[in-house]
């Protein structure tokens, strides 16, 4: 099958939604079908096309970017010249998907798009431009997809631009060979001298609505010998750093702004648990919390529609309210305190990934969901 996938960023670009497209377009071109990118060229230093990993990436120019959107207006016309059975689109950002939408009218391959979060801009000015983008750019993108594809079911229903539409539940994936458990980070450990330290671990960018200001006050609120090590780089790291030091706990936090994808399994594994405290609606699924799981930790996350729904709350992990640093505090020390318990919350999130994220059993679902849209004509 030709499919091609149309992710607004890609690959050096590190991000949830390009880590799930990527993991999926490795796995389709491992089972032997003709896969396509097609992405912005946000840099100028990328090349307009390559091979990669057994598929081919394709960038449109783009004007820049404003907000965190391509300005990719070239991307409905190489749409144009790619000859595939499918195209799958990835929102937001919203623009990549309305050009190439816009592109395909008078054409008749299925199209598939994957409601990753709704669009969420900070500030007065954001918040204009969201709604301006949502009234303009959204309803004819979804008039033209065939298909729309969610992660979870409690995100599709209480988004307002999904309301009453038909939804298609498929969750986000994770590479199952590469986070595992019993990953060896024993030289890790030393470096960052976290010897008889008990540890709790976060991934993400560092932008405001990761939360990770409420993992900090949480972190003041536990004894001494428990550590946050937070993996991941972005602007708040700055003020992130202030705050420790304010807080009293600059000596029991690590931040590693630094990590390559290829280390991130060995820094997961540090971990005694896994926190997870994003506090709006940017966060649809929430895939650090399945490759943590797929890592064997237990998971401590906030009650958000679309997140709470990757565990089982009081089988893989526990949840908590959103911005309240007291109790993340409480349920992480209720893990620490109470090994065994967290040793199977770790084994039972093994599980649950293995069931239900691994890339052949997502990749299986978006194949037959492609063959039935080919088959409908």
């Amino acid at each position: 099958m030709r499919i091609v996938q149309v992710s607004p960023f890609f690959a050096p670009h590190a991000g949830g939604v390009e880590s799930h497209v990527r993991g999926l377009v490795r796995e389709f071109a491992r089972e032997g079908h003709d896969v396509t990118v097609l992405t912005s060229r946000y840099d100028r230093h990328l090349p307009t096309e390559e091979q990669m990993e057994g598929y081919r990436v394709v960038r449109s120019r783009s004007l820049g970017i404003v907000f965190n959107t391509p300005l990719d207006i070239g991307s409905g016309r190489l749409a144009r010249t790619l000859g595939a059975d499918v195209f799958h689109l990835h929102y937001p950002p919203p623009l990549s998907s309305y050009f190439v939408t816009r592109a395909l009218d008078r054409r008749n391959p299925p199209v598939v798009l994957t409601y990753h979060c709704d669009l969420f801009l900070p500030g007065y000015l954001g918040r204009l431009l969201a709604g301006g983008y949502q009234r303009v750019f959204v309803p004819p993108t979804l008039k033209r997809v065939h298909r729309i594809v969610v992660h979870t079911k409690s995100y599709g229903i209480t988004s307002a631009v999904l309301r009453g539409r038909p939804l298609t539940i498929i969750p986000s994936a994770v590479d199952l060979d590469r986070f595992r458990p019993g990953l060896d980070a024993s030289a890790l450990r030393g470096d960052l001298r976290l010897e008889g330290k008990r540890v709790m671990v976060f991934t993400g960018r560092l932008v405001p609505h990761k939360g990770v200001d409420v993992m900090l006050r949480a972190l003041s609120l536990l004894p001494p010998d428990v550590v946050l090590v937070v993996i991941g780089a972005g602007p708040r790291l700055p003020s992130l750093i202030g705050q420790a030091r304010r807080l009293g706990v600059a000596a029991r936090v690590r931040f590693c702004p630094f990590v390559s994808d290829e280390d991130l399994p060995r820094y997961l594994a540090l971990g005694d648990v896994f926190v997870f405290t994003s506090q709006n609606r940017l966060e649809g699924f929430g895939l650090v919390v399945a490759e943590a799981m797929a890592a064997g930790l237990p998971v401590v996350i906030a009650d958000m529609p679309g997140v709470r729904e990757v565990i089982e709350p009081g089988k893989e992990g526990l949840l908590i309210e959103p911005l309240i640093a007291a109790d993340l505090a409480e349920k992480v020390r209720a893990l620490l305190d109470d090994p065994d318990l967290a040793r199977r919350m770790g084994a039972a999130g093994r599980r649950r990934a293995e069931e239900r994220y691994g890339l052949a059993t997502v990749a299986r679902q978006l194949l037959s969901l492609y063959e039935d849209l080919r088959a409908a004509g």
